[in-house]
């Protein structure tokens, strides 16, 4: 992993996805991931793998747009992983 601490290893599915942590949204875990290349279905659970190497568990609450580098993401926490 880099030592960027916006970088996040996505995991759904089976498959890994290079991600970024675009915003904490506080109250209730809520957060919003760029996932690169990448398409995800409301629902779907994964595990984020942060920078330093914790996991934590995510399920996919919304899309939020396309953007250029992949697709973004409302994700809430599950726990760690």
């Amino acid at each position: 992993m880099t030592s960027d601490p916006n970088r996040v290893s996505a995991e759904f599915g089976g498959q890994a996805h290079a991600g970024q942590l675009v915003a904490l949204e506080g109250q209730g875990g809520l957060m919003r991931v760029q996932v690169d290349a990448a398409q995800l279905e409301i629902g779907q659970s994964g595990v984020l793998q942060m920078h330093d190497g914790a996991r934590f568990g995510v399920v996919v609450v919304e899309p939020l747009g396309e953007h250029a580098a992949g697709h973004e993401y409302r994700l809430k926490l599950t726990g760690r992983a």
